[in-house]
């Protein structure tokens, strides 16, 4: 009865965090070009260089935190612009605010990826591949990390769409021009406990 009534209490837990309001949050890395990354300011958003990088290497990182949650009654587009220095490629982690437990880490639904106001190539996840180790759909272009997860008919008005946390990310590489901007904008929604089925 008292294993019952723990395993009760920590479901009702998770499904307190989910469906809540969530902060949707974007990993920007071009280590590997070493690329230096600016975002334009904006005050919806917070930008900083991973805390988790040497030091020489942060410049060539940036972490995007949208300061208005997202809800879980409505889709919202949520964007931001970076110039690199130089032209290479940038690592795009697409996922939630980290908490300190792995239950308080929030889950969002993705809908759809822009860049520049036009559809980024496959942004609409209609075109995926499934991955023959362990069954997995994957949509085309884009890779899925952890427990994140394609969901053909989650997205607005049944579309695909792709859960994700901190922990469990939907990433993509894009290439970019030197002193170009580049402005990514997302379709997201915080999950509801609907979304885990």
């Amino acid at each position: 009865m008292k294993q019952l009534l723990t395993l009760s209490l920590a479901l009702a837990a998770l499904l307190s965090v989910q469906g809540a309001d969530a902060i949707f949050r974007i990993d920007l890395s071009a280590l590997k070009d070493k690329v230096v990354l600016t975002t334009e300011k904006d005050d919806d958003l917070k930008a900083s260089t991973f805390s988790w990088v040497k030091a020489e290497e942060k410049p060539y990182t940036q972490s995007i935190s949208f300061l208005k949650k997202v809800p879980s009654t409505e889709w919202k587009d949520y964007d931001f612009t970076f110039i690199p220095s130089q032209s290479g490629t940038v690592n795009v982690s697409i996922g939630g605010q980290w908490a300190k437990t792995p239950e308080e880490r929030q889950w969002l639904l993705v809908n759809e990826v822009k860049l520049n106001d036009t559809l980024y190539p496959n942004g609409d996840f209609k075109k995926t591949w499934t991955n023959k180790k362990d069954g997995r759909v994957i949509p085309n272009g884009f890779w899925i990390a952890g427990k994140a997860k394609y969901l053909p008919t989650a997205g607005e008005k049944g579309t695909p769409a792709v859960l994700v946390n901190h922990d469990n990310r939907l990433s993509f590489n894009m290439k970019v021009e030197a002193g170009k901007k580049y402005e990514l904008e997302f379709e997201v929604k915080a999950a509801s406990p609907a979304d885990f089925k």
